[in-house]
């Protein structure tokens, strides 16, 4: 595609001679002409010549028959995506299989027009959001591809001073161990910690593109097991099911739970007015329409700071490295999900998560 987006290159994979001839109509009609300098359709009317014109040729955009007499539904999708990943496709499809060209949608279609109710507005808009919505994605891969290697590379070079620092502070160890030693070595060890953070944040931010059903109660339980949680109890106050990368949701709750202890603990050192500890916390994890929450009755989050919690570098504990947060609301994000922080019904903090709308 020219750089302007001035032309585009169009391949139609469609078997009907009349479908072909108005498509052909309407990709000269104004609408188009008005966005696009220049369109250039290549027609083919099997899967086998799509995928061989796709091998040689390069495309911005595919229409693509779902009812070809060789193949039929889904299953052509899924091959045209198996042979040219990423590139914008749009399901043609007639009035009364709307169903599959919506399910199309899940499946990594980027737009269906209703073949039965084309007309050039309706095929001018599906263009224009297709290859802008293509743009972007590309656009999003290429900002992540770039953060993770920096995150690369500043990870490496932290670690090596980090690691020499740390044998030399072995060293002095063995001939004194002072307050002032643990006191680098505490902080040492923080540096680890946050150098894991952001490799962490570079990775969780991709868009999740596999889901698998997860049983939201157990997932909780086995993350509950993984977190020093001192005596704090975890209820789980409603089972459920959801979609999501389980990888990642791991280390949603994790970082959570770490939130609800460390803040627990920071309140009960500051001998807070409620008296609350990390020994008293509960946790609780259960069901909302559309998504989930996880709550706590420890200190809260004042009103104040709930809209910066989710920032990079935001924490109100010194122990703290202030990613934990931005790392949940990152993989929230990549999973398409809304998350916000509100006050538990006993004080405390509630993070709830639900998919947005129109997912």
């Amino acid at each position: 595609m020219a750089d302007d987006h001035s032309s585009l290159a169009v391949l139609l994979v469609e078997d009907n001679p009349g479908d072909v001839r108005l498509i052909e109509h309407y990709l000269q009609a104004p609408n188009v002409s008005d966005v696009l300098d220049e369109v250039t359709l290549t027609h083919v009317e099997t899967l086998a010549d799509a995928l061989a014109s796709l091998d040689d040729e390069t495309y911005d955009v595919v229409f693509l028959d779902l009812g070809l007499q060789e193949t039929a539904g889904l299953t052509t999708l899924e091959r045209i995506l198996e042979a040219e990943a990423g590139i914008p496709i749009i399901v043609l499809t007639g009035l009364d299989d709307r169903e599959t060209a919506v399910e199309a949608i899940g499946h990594g279609a980027q737009d269906y027009l209703p073949k039965d109710d084309l007309d050039p507005n309706r095929l001018s808009r599906a263009l224009r959001y297709a290859v802008e919505r293509h743009r972007q994605e590309e656009e999003l891969k290429r900002q992540n591809e770039r953060l993770e290697r920096f995150a690369g590379v500043v990870s490496h070079d932290l670690r090596n001073p980090l690691s020499i620092a740390q044998m030399y502070l072995e060293e002095v160890r063995k001939e004194t161990d002072t307050e002032a030693v643990e006191k680098i070595d505490a902080n040492l060890q923080r540096m680890e910690v946050m150098i894991e953070d952001v490799l962490r944040l570079a990775k969780e931010g991709k868009p999740v593109a596999d889901t698998e059903s997860i049983q939201l109660g157990h997932l909780a339980r086995e993350c509950w097991r993984t977190v020093a949680t001192d005596e704090a109890q975890m209820e789980v106050v409603a089972e459920t099911t959801i979609e999501g990368d389980e990888n990642r949701l791991r280390h949603l709750f994790e970082n959570l739970f770490r939130n609800a202890i460390e803040h627990g603990t920071e309140a009960a050192d500051g001998d807070s007015a409620d008296d609350t500890s990390a020994t008293d916390l509960t946790v609780r994890v259960g069901e909302l329409d559309r998504g989930f929450f996880v709550e706590d009755d420890g200190p809260g989050i004042p009103a104040g700071d709930r809209d910066s919690v989710f920032e990079a570098g935001f924490t109100t504990d010194r122990r703290g490295t202030g990613f934990g947060l931005n790392i949940v609301a990152e993989i929230a994000a990549a999973h398409g999900w809304t998350v916000d922080v509100t006050e538990s019904a006993a004080g405390g903090a509630r993070f709830e998560f639900r998919e947005r709308p129109g997912a």
